[in-house]
């Protein structure tokens, strides 16, 4: 599998930093967003924190067969699995140890072999581009998302609601987590895109879907969807990763 990766991210043109950071690790094939959250002290140092402390147990996980598991194993679960959702856990407990009030959502991809193993926590998503078509992979840890499944509000009506941006888990405000995981297999051709909510919260999937598809250079694709989400209000941190397998 041959699989090429670009990242990118800006700071939109209402906010003064940008609290998102991003991974793209060729050599290992792991990729990771996470979006500091805003409001809360720090943003930016939980966002770095947490991708960085991941990206470092995974290639220790990776490189060491026998590596010491720091919360234990899930023998029900692939080890790639395993691996993310045990960097996550760790990046919690830092993160929380080093401050209160730090908190972001993250959302992170290993591939191996011909799969995509996917952990993630709060409202930043994986979109999976196949055949022409877009879908989401991950749910998002929200309010909205929480009462859209209970169908006492609709998918149009919630891209409007002031509680658009409010996430029921995140990494950094408690002592331990709950992170989802999902194992995706692949074919050729598959492109996965890995973003923060300032993309997802200001581009419809049509219009990803359609730039992404035009665009065969992965770093022009992200700064378009960039600009993109800029055109339409900018109002928050947007950061995009695109990973193209054949």
């Amino acid at each position: 599998m041959n699989i090429i990766a670009h990242g990118k991210t800006d700071k939109g043109l209402k906010r003064s930093r940008n609290e998102d950071s991003f991974i793209v690790d060729s050599e290992h094939n792991l990729f990771i967003v996470a979006d500091g959250m805003g409001g809360h002290a720090s943003g930016d140092v939980a966002s770095s924190l947490a991708v960085e402390t991941t990206r470092d147990f995974v290639k220790k996980a990776l490189a060491d067969s026998e590596i010491t598991w720091p919360f234990g194993i899930n023998q029900s679960l692939d080890r790639e699995i395993n691996i993310l959702s045990s960097g996550m856990k760790l990046a919690n407990r830092y993160i929380y140890n080093e401050s209160k009030g730090m908190g972001t959502t993250m959302v992170t991809m290993l591939i191996s072999g011909s799969k995509a193993y996917i952990c993630y926590i709060g409202d930043s998503r994986v979109y999976r581009i196949r055949n022409g078509k877009i879908e989401q992979i991950t749910e998002d840890h929200s309010l909205l998302a929480e009462e859209i499944k209970r169908g006492t509000i609709t998918q149009e009506e919630a891209k409007t609601n002031s509680l658009r941006h409010v996430i029921t888990r995140a990494i950094g405000v408690g002592t331990e987590i709950q992170c989802d995981c999902a194992v995706n297999d692949i074919i050729s051709g598959d492109t996965f895109l890995l973003c923060s909510d300032g993309l997802s919260g200001k581009l419809e999937d049509h219009e990803m879907l359609d730039i992404i598809t035009k665009n065969r250079e992965l770093d022009y694709a992200c700064d378009t969807l960039i600009s993109g989400a800029n055109r339409n209000g900018g109002d928050d941190n947007i950061t995009a990763i695109l990973v193209r397998c054949n």
